[in-house]
């Protein structure tokens, strides 16, 4: 019992380690009104800011949401074995589950942040729930062949953009200005709706498909019991030896051609590649964090982390509901103001907010917020309040 209560752990750790990576690229589309149109700030332009920027890019841009991704992916499965243990039909259960995540994403997208993933993930879910009952294998196949494909789709549409030396007209996504988003709250809002109609075709039609590949994954790795079956210290190290280097050279050089040569020449071809490395790149990361878990110093770090992961749900919306605050005219509008470095320094402080709190939340509460909410949504009242 007490290896399961630790995987169950390293799952909530990995999950709050995947919130810190998605709250570090999303600040951005609050701090710097230029990022929605894939530019930077001319205000924040300076050698030190490209350089924080860069490394955002190239640690963190396209790698943690696909580990959320994974992480739902093994979460459906441990869903799944609750419905058999419980001796109720899944089907019911998890599209009441997805319903409410849509609800919720709707909500998120068009109140708080424009490039919301609870929807996508929603969607994609119930594409997931219709490939419940295939083999590991082929969930592993169709994955690969996913993320291949995407790559290369995005990687030749770049190419022919980079040959005709015809890139994207930057003013398809227009950056919104900053008295829009400043000026009240009414007109933050009426900004944030506009760039969540715009956003989101593209988000379903490219994180979509990606995060289904993630879940097939993350489907697969629950049903050989990665974590309840720990692969061996060596394993991990080995595995993080070749994936990582990979995947930063891949992102090292996606990063330079967007902060060092010509964005709009090579943007697509880039972002082709990282798409196919970034796995790699996020595999590594994971497995020297579940290497470090394993020390002794380590299991504090995870004992500390586990109950940001316990709310995940709660504090993705918490982040946006603070940045709201922070960036726009609903409260503080910061919005182009932070020079970058000091964007990083509310990254650390908020995460590191939310991991003390979501501490002291459980150890009243029991569940988060949100989570209890998406709770009552998935479990009939049958199964809420059985017969005595």
């Amino acid at each position: 019992m007490g290896a399961v209560v630790d995987r169950l752990r390293e799952l909530d750790g990995l999950r709050a380690f995947a919130l810190f990576g998605i709250l570090t690229v999303n600040i951005w589309f609050f701090a710097d009104p230029w990022a929605f149109a894939g530019d930077i700030s001319p205000d924040h332009s300076s050698p030190s800011d490209i350089a924080v920027r860069f490394l955002v890019t190239m640690l963190f841009e396209g790698k943690f949401y696909i580990l959320f991704a994974f992480l739902f992916g093994y979460g459906f499965a441990l869903q799944e074995r609750a419905a058999a243990r419980a001796g109720v039909p899944l089907g019911p259960r998890m599209l009441r589950r997805l319903a409410g995540l849509a609800m919720l994403g709707l909500a998120h997208g068009f109140l708080l942040f424009f490039g919301d993933i609870l929807l996508t993930y929603a969607v994609m879910g119930v594409v997931l729930f219709s490939l419940r009952t295939i083999r590991a294998r082929m969930s592993v196949l169709i994955a690969a062949g996913i993320t291949v494909g995407m790559s290369l789709l995005l990687t030749l549409v770049g190419a022919f953009v980079a040959t005709v030396n015809n890139p994207v007209d930057d003013g398809v996504i227009p950056a919104p200005s900053v008295a829009a988003l400043t000026e009240s709250p009414g007109s933050a809002l009426a900004a944030n709706v506009e760039n969540y109609l715009i956003a989101l075709p593209s988000v379903m039609l490219f994180q979509g498909p990606l995060s289904l590949a993630m879940f097939l994954l993350g489907l697969a790795a629950a049903r050989k019991g990665i974590l309840e079956r720990p692969l061996s210290s060596s394993t991990l190290r080995r595995i993080a030896i070749v994936c990582l280097p990979i995947g930063l050279l891949a992102a090292g050089a996606q990063s330079a051609l967007l902060y060092y040569a010509d964005h709009d020449r090579f943007s697509l071809v880039s972002t082709g590649i990282t798409t196919l490395t970034a796995p790699l790149q996020t595999t590594g990361y994971v497995c020297l964090l579940l290497l470090a878990f394993r020390s002794p110093p380590g299991q504090n770090v995870l004992g500390a982390l586990a109950p940001a992961g316990r709310m995940a749900l709660t504090n993705y919306l918490g982040q946006s509901l603070v940045l709201v605050i922070v960036f726009t005219g609903v409260g503080l509008g910061l919005t182009n103001v932070l020079p970058p470095a000091w964007v990083m320094m509310v990254v650390v402080v908020l995460f590191g907010a939310q991991v003390v709190l979501s501490r002291l939340w459980l150890s009243r509460f029991g569940i988060g917020p949100m989570e209890a909410l998406l709770r009552r949504v998935t479990y009939s009242p049958q199964e809420r309040h059985p017969p005595a």
